[in-house]
C-alpha cells in the first residue's frame, strides 16, 4: 500500500493517477549524463597518456566522482518517481518527497475552474500544466508538466460534478384555477369562513 492510499478517507477512491512527464526527469539528469560522458572520455584519454603507476590515482578520482554523479541521478529519479498527482472522489492530491512526505490537497468543492496549458511540444509528447482556481481566481494548486493532462482534467471535472450535491427540484407551478378549486374545497369543508374565502379569491384573481 502506497503512502497516499494510507491517508485516504473512508470510502474514498482514487479515480485518476499520474506524475510529471519522463521528459522532466530527463531534463533533471541531463547534466549528470554529460558529466559521466566527460568522465569516460577523460578516463580513456588519461589511461592512454600516463603510465600504469600514475593511472591508479586518477582511477580512484574518476570512481569517486562517478559514484557521486550516479547517486545524484538516483536521487533525482527517486524524487521524480515519488511525486504523484491523483484525483479521488473527494479531492485532488499532490504528494511529493522520498523520506519526508508533503501532501497538498485541493477539495473538489473549492474548485471553480481548471486551466490547461500545453505547448506544441507538450501536445506531441502528451504533457502539460494544470492550474486549479478557486472562486476568487486564486491558484490553489499547480500541476506542472504532468503526463496525460487532458485525461487528468476530464477525470477531475467528472469527479467534481459527481461530488457536488444535486440541485433541489423546482417547486411545481400551481395555476390560479387550481388555487381557486382548492380554495372552494376548503370553504365546502368549513375550514375557512365566507369572508376568508372572498378575500383569498380576490387575491388569486389579481394574479391573473
Amino acid at each position: 500500500m502506497s503512502y497516499v492510499e494510507k491517508i485516504l478517507g473512508t470510502n474514498e477512491k482514487i479515480l485518476a493517477r499520474t506524475r510529471t512527464h519522463f521528459f522532466v526527469l530527463f531534463g533533471r539528469i541531463f547534466k549528470e549524463v554529460l558529466i559521466l560522458a566527460v568522465l569516460i572520455v577523460g578516463y580513456i584519454a588519461v589511461t592512454k597518456a600516463l603510465q600504469k603507476e600514475q593511472v591508479f590515482f586518477f582511477e580512484i578520482a574518476f570512481i569517486v566522482v562517478a559514484v557521486i554523479v550516479l547517486i545524484s541521478m538516483l536521487v533525482d529519479f527517486l524524487r521524480w518517481s515519488n511525486e504523484e498527482y491523483m484525483v479521488t472522489t473527494r479531492r485532488v492530491i499532490h504528494s511529493s518527497g522520498v523520506m519526508s512526505k508533503k501532501v497538498l490537497d485541493s477539495s473538489l468543492s473549492k474548485i471553480n475552474d481548471v486551466i490547461l496549458e500545453q505547448s506544441w511540444l507538450g501536445r506531441i509528447l502528451n504533457y502539460g500544466t494544470i492550474r486549479i482556481l478557486t472562486a476568487s481566481d486564486e491558484v490553489i494548486n499547480a500541476l506542472p508538466k504532468i503526463y496525460g493532462p487532458i485525461a487528468f482534467k476530464h477525470a477531475m471535472l467528472e469527479a467534481k460534478a459527481q461530488f457536488e450535491p444535486l440541485a433541489a427540484p423546482a417547486a411545481p407551478v400551481v395555476s390560479p384555477t387550481q388555487l381557486l378549486e382548492e380554495l372552494a374545497k376548503l370553504k365546502e369543508r368549513g375550514m375557512i369562513t365566507e369572508e376568508e374565502y372572498e378575500e383569498k379569491r380576490k387575491e388569486i384573481l389579481k394574479r391573473i
